[in-house]
């Protein structure tokens, strides 16, 4: 798996265990390890992610996450196992010029240790760099953890008034 994106270069990230981890620009030959950290998640975190539980990305889905065109995804591993991916984040265009989209998925060994904290910051400065003046979050209500990450960014309070929240993230 190579060090860095076609577009850019890792970013280390160092956990709250002291790990250190790479995160990139994913590439097409990703499709393998991205399916792999996809049925390494459990079914909560899968549904929490996707708002359905399920097991792998679809081709139509990988085309779409994996597509510059589309926005940036980006791929986390440890430093000392570059092949193997455990997070995988979205930063999406929508159809709102300057308005992105938030995705994170973080396997379940990995949680709870900053990391989907600190992909989020990375996250949004991704955007900012895209052009993006606001990041969006469509969360799960009940996805306690993500509502957490969210306030490094900063995020307004969120009134919950349905199973999903829209969360709008001034950059």
């Amino acid at each position: 798996m190579p060090d860095a994106g076609p577009r850019g270069t890792a970013h280390p990230i160092t956990l709250t265990d002291g790990t250190t981890t790479r995160t990139r620009e994913v590439t097409p030959d990703d499709l393998g390890p991205v399916q792999a950290l996809h049925r390494r998640c459990s079914h909560g975190s899968r549904a929490l992610r996707y708002h359905a539980g399920k097991p792998e990305l679809s081709p139509a889905g990988w085309r779409l996450l994996s597509d510059p065109e589309r926005g940036t995804t980006l791929v986390t591993t440890t430093a000392e196992c570059r092949d193997r991916i455990i997070a995988m984040t979205n930063v999406m265009r929508t159809d709102r010029p300057g308005v992105g989209e938030l995705a994170v998925l973080v396997e379940d060994e990995w949680q709870y240790k900053g990391l989907g904290t600190a992909l989020a910051v990375h996250a949004a400065d991704v955007a900012r760099r895209a052009g993006h003046h606001t990041l969006t979050a469509a969360v799960a209500a009940v996805n306690t953890p993500m509502l957490h990450v969210l306030e490094s960014l900063d995020v307004p309070p969120v009134r919950v008034s349905g199973p999903v929240l829209d969360v709008h993230i001034p950059l």
